[in-house]
């Protein structure tokens, strides 16, 4: 724990009441990422980050281009548009599936589950690179069991993997019992990359599970940052060793799950300047949240930043468009110019 910082016991207890602050206000998560901004953004930046942490090379420019708007930029491998839109559609699903559930009181959680996130998740990319151990989508892993290249964790023999996926679904569907669901969600997570089943993209199949169980009990996605991908793997190594440790984990997770709390609670908490994240402030206007966040980077739109998240306010916003004419030019320095020109005459 940073100095500073509250402990993770404080931070748990402060997500609950923020979770339940934020079901009380909204009445819920939105039922889809096509109907809210920020929940967009989430998922956008859940796509971005977890592929790029198994090194996926698309910007998120071009990862918006393809996934909202069906266009291939850039210059890259196809299989990284193919990774791309594989875990958009799979996150899309989760979101959705998860929501859903969580409305219908439906908390149990099957092998299918798991299965059907696999199958979106690399159909695509499978489909047109085909893994060399013949493996298909939703297949458990068989054969030679892998070795992962510089990490201390051995994986349970291929055989073992059905036996250890049914007990992990066991202890889940036991629910998070005397345990803060944050804190049970991570262990699960922890847990399932131990196991590994299958042959190829456990990392990414595994975050969006985690998602899954996050909704499910109420809390958004946790989104492990490109930057973080060091400390996100030590803290797994962690927590798979003989003696686990799950503090560096639980508390990762925890604060990327508050830092997505805090971006579904500002429009409606926000007072001061009535302070919104951009994809907020961008609701109910000619602008989506990228052109602001552009806007922003280049110091003609005021704004302040919380951690990663960018606030600006309608005010704010208000004063840059009074302050350019129809095509976008400075309207002082037009006037200046137009006085330039009179004296001239």
């Amino acid at each position: 724990m940073s100095k500073g910082r509250p402990s993770l016991h404080i931070l748990l207890n402060k997500l609950t009441e923020e979770a339940q602050i934020l079901k009380r206000i909204t009445g819920g998560f939105p039922p889809s990422v096509d109907v809210n901004e920020i929940w967009k953004d989430i998922w956008l930046e859940e796509t971005h980050h977890s592929t790029a942490l198994e090194g996926n090379t698309l910007t998120p420019l071009e990862l918006y281009r393809l996934v909202e708007q069906d266009r291939v930029t850039g210059n890259k491998e196809m299989r990284y548009y193919l990774e791309v839109q594989g875990y958009a559609q799979a996150a899309k699903w989760v979101y959705e599936q998860a929501v859903e559930s969580a409305k219908n009181g439906y908390f149990a959680i099957t092998g299918a589950h798991i299965s059907e996130i696999h199958r979106q998740l690399m159909g695509l990319v499978w489909g047109a690179y085909p893994p060399v151990t013949g493996d298909q989508p939703r297949q458990i892993r068989r054969g030679l069991t892998p070795i992962i290249r510089g990490a201390a964790l051995r994986l349970p023999p291929s055989g073992d993997v059905p036996n250890l996926l049914d007990s992990l679904l066991k202890e889940i569907n036991a629910g998070p019992l005397t345990m803060h669901p944050v804190e049970w969600v991570t262990r699960v997570h922890a847990e399932f990359e131990k196991i590994h089943p299958f042959a190829d993209g456990n990392g990414r199949t595994g975050r969006l599970f985690m998602s899954y169980m996050l909704i499910l009990y109420g809390f958004p996605p946790a989104i492990i940052y490109k930057s973080q991908r060091s400390r996100y793997l030590r803290a797994l190594e962690r927590a798979q060793g003989k003696n686990p440790d799950y503090s560096m984990l639980m508390e990762l997770v925890a604060r990327a799950v508050r830092e997505n709390l805090n971006k579904l609670l500002l429009p409606h908490i926000s007072e001061k300047e009535d302070l919104l994240p951009l994809s907020a402030l961008a609701e109910g206007t000619a602008y989506n949240s990228n052109y602001l966040r552009a806007l922003v980077q280049k110091g003609k739109l005021k704004a302040i930043k919380e951690g990663s998240l960018w606030l600006s306010s309608k005010k704010w916003l208000d004063e840059y468009l009074s302050s350019r004419d129809i095509r976008g030019r400075n309207v002082k320095n037009k006037e200046m110019g137009k006085r330039d020109a009179g004296q001239g005459s």
